[in-house]
């Protein structure tokens, strides 16, 4: 980084600083990005960002470090900060809510487009702490199917730190899984790194299913992968609608040229059993595809 960005970045820093404690306005209306990683969130948000009235955040742990820096399970810091994944009502500090959401505004202040819309995949185990952070926020929720998205996380873990530095996120998530009856074990079964995200899959699927099934359906809008990438302009165009923007010629050019099956599809016609008990209900249900995960009976 050459010394113009750094001081530029230092200035913004010291802006948010000054801006996250006076008492101004927070951020309306956020829109949160939820999936599990792996899972087509990344081309999704990069999609919206197109949008000349949409501010993305792509995975900003900086602020929520900033605000809660218990939310950390990634950084060699995530230990000595105690490092939650699962997070509830309980755990919200208003005072600390009203930063975040300070920085939030500020985001989108500096980059002129009003609407916010956020992506962190493991949100997905915190739904319930950011509706009360921001009771007005709403949900775009892509899902992949679970036999695809532990492939391509083995892939990613093979390659670097996908499980938090000294696999401290793997820790929480075995913590996570040996606090429910339906999976706790689970973690004795995940001998290979497939293994291990096809139990974060389930476990960040059914924490998002779960929570969106409670909320009414204005608050959410549910898309698979496939569907995304096979038609991307009409599903974009469904996106653009919930979140109450006019369509935008740069958004559509995107996923026009960018959005498309990077990865073939697997055979999936035979899910072995060890598959089907780590995977779970849901994971049938994903494998069919197109036919949503939040209003099917399981």
């Amino acid at each position: 980084m050459n010394l113009a960005k750094k001081i530029a970045k230092r200035a913004v820093a010291s802006i948010a600083d000054i801006y996250a404690i006076l008492p101004l306005p927070r951020i309306c209306s956020p829109v949160f990005i939820v999936g599990c990683g792996r899972s087509g969130t990344t081309i999704l948000g990069n999609s919206l960002s197109k949008h000349g009235s949409i501010t993305y955040l792509n995975e900003p742990r900086h602020l929520w470090f900033s605000a809660f820096p218990e939310t950390d399970i990634w950084t060699s810091k995530a230990r000595s900060r105690n490092g939650k994944l699962f997070l509830t009502e309980a755990d919200v500090d208003f005072r600390k809510g009203k930063k975040l959401s300070r920085l939030f505004r500020l985001a989108t202040i500096l980059k002129g487009r009003r609407i916010l819309i956020e992506k962190l995949p493991i949100n997905n185990f915190r739904l319930n702490f950011i509706q009360k952070i921001f009771p007005d926020a709403r949900f775009i929720h892509i899902y992949r199917n679970g036999l695809e998205v532990a492939r391509s996380i083995e892939k990613r873990s093979e390659k670097g730190r996908w499980f938090g530095a000294h696999s401290y996120k793997w820790e929480m998530l075995v913590d996570y899984a040996r606090n429910s009856d339906d999976t706790k074990n689970l973690p004795e079964l995940c001998t290979t790194h497939y293994d291990m995200g096809l139990l974060e899959w389930r476990l960040s699927t059914e924490a998002v299913v779960g929570f969106l099934r409670r909320l009414q359906d204005a608050a959410f809008l549910e898309t698979s992968y496939d569907e995304f990438i096979d038609d991307p302009v009409e599903t974009i165009s469904k996106i653009l609608v919930f979140i109450g923007v006019d369509r935008d010629p740069n958004v559509e050019t995107f996923v026009s040229d960018t959005v498309a099956r990077n990865s073939s599809k697997l055979n999936l016609e035979n899910i072995s059993e060890k598959e089907q008990i780590i995977g779970g209900k849901l994971l049938q249900l994903s494998v069919d595809g197109g036919k949503g995960l939040t209003r099917r009976s399981t």
